[in-house]
């Protein structure tokens, strides 16, 4: 019967030019340790770079999320939109004029005209109303630069532009406007125009100077 021993050690032998250096004598159960350290690290560090990418993807998917989930701003066009409706409604609330007995007279003797109304404010909350006006005097068929403007100021289509050119006024219930300019001639049409502070057109009205 042959008996087969069990190798308990392993002989590293170290070989230069043909002679023996040295020889190392290892322990298998060394080996192993050894081989097993190796491949727990090996694992661990191929762990740890799967956990830092899967970290990484997931911080990004996070962030794509955050941005795709915040509000996005309106457009410009319906910003304006509403801000335009706001300040339309506004205005309706806070201007509500009328412009009530009103008279002129031309005196071409002394070059003047002479104009009186009552400016009512008809806001039921009695707020106050202020703002400015325009006194535009024309006629059928007479080009718009001999109209007169008082006081002077550009138009546009008939309307005038720099609102603050206007004579101010401020009024909580009604007014009486009563002013007297030169004038050279008469006209046939007295147009008024009544801007808010704001410079919007809360008013305008046409009357009939024909006698």
């Amino acid at each position: 019967m042959s008996t087969i021993k069990k190798l308990n050690k392993v002989t590293i032998i170290v070989i230069q030019d043909e002679r023996r250096l040295c020889s190392i004598k290892l322990s298998t159960s060394f080996l192993t340790i050894c081989l097993a350290i190796i491949i727990g690290l090996i694992l661990i560090s191929f762990t740890a770079v799967l956990f830092h990418n899967r970290s990484g993807s997931l911080n990004k998917q996070e962030l794509t999320a955050k941005v795709e989930t915040q509000p996005k701003p309106a457009e410009a066009k319906n910003t304006e939109s509403e801000a335009d409706n706001t300040k339309t409604n506004v205005i309706t609330q806070t201007y509500n004029l009328s412009i009530e007995n009103f008279e002129a007279r031309f005196d071409l003797t002394k070059q003047s005209f002479r104009y009186s109304f009552l400016l009512k404010n008809k806001n039921s909350k009695s707020t106050t109303a202020s703002g400015y006006i325009f006194v535009i005097l024309k006629s059928e068929g007479l080009g718009l630069e001999n109209w007169l403007v008082n006081p002077q100021t550009v138009l546009l289509n008939g309307v005038p532009q720099n609102f603050k050119d206007g004579d101010p006024f401020s009024i909580i219930k009604h007014k009486v406007i009563n002013k007297k300019i030169t004038s050279q001639y008469t006209y046939n049409t007295c147009e008024i125009f009544v801007f808010s502070n704001e410079g919007h057109l809360v008013l305008r009205e046409a009357f009939n100077l024909k006698h």
